[in-house]
């Protein structure tokens, strides 16, 4: 245990009594009884969770958290391997070699095999002596080997060597020849680096036999049927290398003298890969801070660890790059994994559209108390910077099982989810008031029945307050997987619309104060001087006069006049509205017989982008209302016009069943007719040929019967069958 337990037990007569708390730590603990400075006894104690295989689970977690580390001190390597230089280390353990090469080997070989086929060459002059008849470009060099070998000098009348009364012809010369060869220093390079892993494989080849001989002397057979194998791999990779070196560089030389890379090793396709592989091989990965001492004791630890790794594992495979590797960190020595709590303990990933953060014990501050979650994810929409969100995931390694024998998380671990939702808020930008950030919190626990979870109320909580539970175990990721790709792709309305409602007044702010005017533009020139002037103007006849609530003017480009930028894109803050003759504009010159047309001018504080809104169906009108909530989070033009929380729940299920059938979505404007008593209190949308209505907004309605929010995919999609 480590511990000394002298202070804790107490002596009665002959005997010590006492209680030895293990808290959260299982497994093998072991008591070891001194005597005058002699241990006379040792006692081993193994400590069992409630309804858990905690040894499978150590075993299972420990594998894929070794994987996670190798696959990202690889991706780390892969992308700074040219800013190291070349050592050949001393410190690398065989396993660590073989697990690298593993996972590398098929890339290095397919290198090696295009560097064969297209090799880097250089023209070399060479001469030689050679037969008058037989040279084609004598060198200068024959005058001096002529003067130094006159014996192949011959008397001829015709000669043009003057000698004593006599002329010569040569019969021998130097020729000079040009010749292509691949005998240079990349080449030499690279077969230095492919013998220096040939070498290596032996080495460890040869520890592995003497491993072997040993055992078998010994009549220790444990692992012998791995080692066999891992032999025939080495054998394999060596013969396949040596290979290689004997057809493609058979004609080059070894290398000899300093060895520097040259910009060959930085562009070529082929001598880059393999340099990259070789710097790979050539360092040393120690894993994980310690993690190799970790024992089973510590499982909570390697748990939360785990779920990390997991949760990076599955972002990568959803198709987010790593820009920055936070918790990879470089020794002299190699790279190792560390999961420190600190502010650089923290993954960074992009795509074209997010940008997220994955922290690992992110500490935040609070008038109240500090939080320090297990992991936090944090994202980012890049084209809307109003669009940042927090979500909370919890590791716990331990279970409860009620009396019916369900199995679920500890109940207390829910609460303290419902307690960083609530504790993790930000100042607001008059920095005197507050806002909530975290938009849902998790619990990750060890239990592998994911189908069973399903019908659990911690799972189903999720869906309605954001707030729950995922079953976390090697092989038993599918609903957290469903989970982080939802909330990744989810639109910011519908990420906002999960959240819960503070009060009506909330709900209200939201949906129902109409403080934005959306207005008509006519064409690309209208909106320039828009926005360079800042102001909009309507002609009276059409608009008398601005809502008092209106506080806020977002301009519609049709389709038909800005074609692909249609949609709303800019909005502005009203500062003041006037009226004047339409020939008092400035900007934009009147056309006959409109200058004495009277204009209500909307001047504008400032014109901001949003994020944009496409148009859907038909553009707006000359006029229409939104809310500044729908205005920065909606994705078309439908959207702009949901009046409740469940008019957008039901709009999403409705947008999904398009998107699956193929099929648009239309919507019926009741409050066109402005004689009906229901005005505003009756949406309707028609999908194919069902017709789903909103009535008052809490009742929903398909084809006529009322239904539930739960049920209506179902009852759209049997209403496109039985029509």
């Amino acid at each position: 245990m480590g511990s000394n337990f002298n202070n804790k037990f107490q002596k009665i007569s002959n005997c010590y009594i006492g209680m030895v708390d293990f808290s959260s730590d299982i497994g093998l603990s072991n008591f070891i009884i001194n005597k005058d400075g002699k241990d006379i006894l040792s006692i081993d104690i193994e400590v069992f969770p409630s309804k858990i295989d905690y040894q499978k689970d150590y075993m299972d977690i420990m594998n894929e958290v070794n994987d996670e580390i190798y696959s990202l001190a690889f991706a780390l390597m892969g992308k700074t391997y040219l800013e190291t230089r070349l050592v050949d280390t001393k410190h690398q353990t065989n396993a660590e070699f073989i697990s690298i090469l593993k996972c590398i080997f098929d890339d290095l070989e397919r290198a090696i095999k295009r560097i064969i086929s297209n090799p880097k060459h250089n023209v070399e002059t060479i001469e030689s002596i050679r037969r008058v008849e037989k040279s084609r470009v004598p060198s200068r060099n024959t005058i001096a080997y002529l003067r130094k070998h006159s014996g192949v000098l011959v008397e001829n009348q015709k000669g043009f060597i003057k000698g004593k009364d006599k002329n010569y012809i040569a019969t021998m010369v130097v020729d000079k020849r040009k010749i292509t060869t691949i005998d240079i220093y990349e080449n030499r390079f690279v077969k230095y680096m492919i013998t220096n892993i040939i070498k290596r494989l032996n080495v460890v080849v040869k520890n592995i036999v003497i491993n072997m001989i040993s055992n078998k002397a010994n009549n220790n057979v444990d692992n012998t049927d791995h080692k066999v194998d891992l032999y025939k791999f080495l054998k394999n990779k060596i013969s396949i290398l040596n290979k290689h070196l004997k057809n493609g560089f058979s004609n080059v030389s070894n290398l000899t003298g300093k060895k520097t890379m040259s910009l060959v090793f930085q562009m070529a396709p082929g001598y880059r890969e393999v340099y990259k592989k070789y710097i790979m091989l050539s360092k040393g990965l120690a894993l994980g801070d310690g993690l190799y001492q970790m024992t089973p004791k510590k499982l909570y630890q390697l748990y939360e660890m785990w779920c990390y790794m997991k949760i990076h594992h599955i972002l990568s495979d959803l198709g987010y790059s790593v820009e920055e590797y936070g918790i990879l960190k470089y020794k002299d020595n190699g790279f190792y994994l560390t999961l420190s709590q600190d502010s650089q303990a923290k993954m960074i990933y992009s795509n074209n559209k997010n940008r997220l953060e994955l922290w690992y014990n992110k500490s935040y501050s609070s008038p109240t108390t500090n939080q320090r979650p297990d992991t936090v994810l944090n994202i980012r929409n890049l084209n809307n910077k109003d669009d940042n969100r927090i979500y909370i995931f919890d590791a716990k390694y331990r279970i409860y099982v009620d009396e019916k024998g369900i199995i679920g998380p500890v109940e207390d671990d829910i609460n303290v989810m419902h307690r960083y939702r609530d504790a993790i808020v930000s100042k607001l930008s008059n920095k005197v008031q507050f806002k909530y950030d975290t938009f849902g919190a998790y619990v990750m626990f060890p239990y592998g029945d994911e189908e069973k979870f399903k019908y659990h109320n911690f799972y189903k909580s999720i869906g309605e307050v954001n707030i729950g539970a995922f079953p976390m175990l090697p092989g038993s990721t599918k609903l957290i997987t469903k989970q982080l790709k939802k909330i990744i792709e989810q639109s910011p309305l519908d990420a906002r619309n999960d959240r819960v409602v503070i009060d009506e007044y909330d709900d209200y702010g939201k949906f129902k104060h109409l403080n934005v005017m959306i207005v008509n533009v006519k064409n690309k020139e209208h909106l320039k001087e828009y926005k360079e002037n800042l102001f909009y103007h309507i002609p009276i006849a059409r608009l008398k006069e601005v809502r008092d609530s209106v506080e806020y003017l977002a301009f519609y480009q049709s389709i038909e006049s800005f074609k692909g930028e249609g949609g709303v894109r800019y909005y502005g803050k009203i500062k003041e509205c006037l009226e004047y003759k339409r020939k008092d504009c400035t900007e934009l010159k009147a056309r006959a017989g409109t200058q004495d047309d009277m204009y209500l001018r909307i001047n504008l504080e400032s014109i901001e982008e949003v994020d944009n809104i496409v148009p859907i169906q038909t553009g707006t009108r000359l006029v229409t209302y939104t809310t500044l909530y729908l205005l920065k989070n909606a994705e078309n033009t439908h959207e702009l016009k949901v009046g409740s929380s469940l008019e957008l729940q039901v709009y999403k299920i409705l947008k999904k069943v398009a998107k699956d059938k193929d099929i648009k979505i239309k919507k019926i404007d009741k409050d066109k007719d402005v004689k009906t008593s229901k005005k505003d209190k009756v949406r309707e949308y028609i999908i194919g040929d069902v017709k789903v209505e909103i009535v008052d907004g809490n009742i929903i309605k398909v084809n006529g019967v009322e239904t539930v929010l739960r049920g209506l995919e179902g009852k759209i999609l049997s209403g496109m069958v039985n029509s």
